[in-house]
């Protein structure tokens, strides 16, 4: 009779669950593994960088995060944002909790969904338009910026106070510096409405470094609504002043590297100053979107040139679909594949089909779930010590 073999047994799993180089299985080639990490959330791959010192060398890579962050911008998610009171005893300060959770443009949950805590009541947050891989939320007791990727969130270092209690500012992403930008409008006198001093101040946030506030030098001329809009190193506001003619000032403007303020003059013989006029950058290029100055129609104007300021009504969007009271709550998100992504506040997320000229709605978003829409992209961003 033949002699029963031994069943062999597995070697011991590696200390720490790290495989090192000697006892691990043959490899794939590194340009194999690449193309297969670079199809993978950043939260995942913070943990795979565990996995072997090759991966981890290919992960930690420059190239790689270069190559991921240009991948992860063709196929960017909608990040749904939502903000609820924390429970707590009443002697206890108040706390709020956002949630947050992604969508790509199929309509499909990815996985990204947590939770963050800021030290404020739910009705004092509020959340800046951004783009990229970070977001930034301001209330009374400050600003914060959290990756959602990594799911970190920091408090900013402490901004200037605002005698007047309003809080203007604007978020946006700097690629030939690869920085984040946060520029805050502060008002440093007693009353709004006479001899008002608005100071500004700038926050850059770079990679793994710390960061600081810079008071610049000039002051911005007029009151401002709304956030700022970041376009080629610009960031533009709509201005909250009256208006005494319909040819008048309706847009301020602030060049980062000049750090020098500006007025931008609104298309010529069409601009309401009482009419539901907004700014959103849409391909890179700055836009007035007015939705209120025929019935039924968004029309869209696009600045086509920053030094002779013109204009260019490029998109008449057909709103019969929605109802009136709808109009004014219908924000421009992005422009992504030759289609206009739109927030249908709190009801949907539609696309506008430029060449089709007809809008579609995005499935699987459930109405009232959400405080705000963005557009988001993957990001190994990281944070400084403060």
């Amino acid at each position: 009779m033949k002699e029963k073999q031994p069943i062999p047994i597995p070697p011991p799993p590696p200390p720490n669950g790290v495989v090192s180089e000697r006892t691990a299985e043959p490899t794939l080639p590194d340009d194999l593994i690449v193309d297969i990490l670079l199809r993978l959330p950043v939260k995942s791959l913070g943990k795979f960088k565990c996995v072997s010192k090759q991966w981890r060398r290919l992960i930690t890579d420059p190239r790689f995060n270069s190559l991921h962050r240009e991948l992860c911008s063709k196929n960017p998610s909608i990040l749904m944002v939502k903000k609820y009171p924390l429970l707590r005893e009443p002697h206890m300060r108040k706390c709020t909790t956002v949630d947050l959770c992604a969508f790509n443009f199929n309509g499909f949950r990815k996985n990204l969904e947590f939770s963050l805590y800021l030290d404020d009541d739910e009705k004092n947050i509020e959340m800046l338009p951004s783009k990229r891989g970070l977001v930034c939320f301001v209330s009374e007791s400050g600003f914060y910026a959290c990756n959602p990727s990594t799911q970190i969130t920091t408090k900013l270092p402490e901004a200037s106070c605002c005698t007047s209690g309003e809080v203007n500012a604007g978020m946006g992403y700097v690629a030939e510096t690869d920085e984040y930008v946060l520029v805050h409008l502060f008002d440093r006198s007693l009353d709004i409405h006479v001899d008002y001093d608005i100071g500004c101040e700038v926050l850059r946030l770079r990679d793994g470094e710390d960061c600081s506030w810079k008071v610049v030098d000039a002051n911005c001329p007029f009151v401002v609504r709304g956030w700022g809009v970041l376009v080629n190193n610009v960031f533009y506001w709509m201005i909250w002043d009256e208006y005494n003619e319909l040819g008048d000032e309706a847009i301020v403007s602030f060049d980062l590297e000049k750090e020098e303020f500006g007025i931008v003059a609104p298309p010529e013989g069409c601009f309401d100053p009482h009419g539901a006029w907004s700014l959103v950058e849409l391909g890179g290029r700055l836009c007035l979107v007015d939705n209120a100055a025929r019935p039924s129609t968004m029309d869209i104007w696009v600045l086509t040139d920053s030094e002779s300021r013109g204009w260019v009504k490029e998109y008449s969007i057909h709103m019969s679909a929605y109802s009136n009271d709808m109009l004014s709550f219908i924000a421009p998100l992005d422009y992504w594949n030759g289609k206009i992504v739109m927030d249908v506040k709190q009801e949907s997320l539609d696309f506008y089909d430029v060449e089709e000229k007809k809008i579609e709605r995005m499935d699987h978003l459930i109405s009232g779930e959400w405080n705000w829409l963005r557009t988001y992209t993957e990001s190994f961003f990281s944070f400084g010590s403060k």
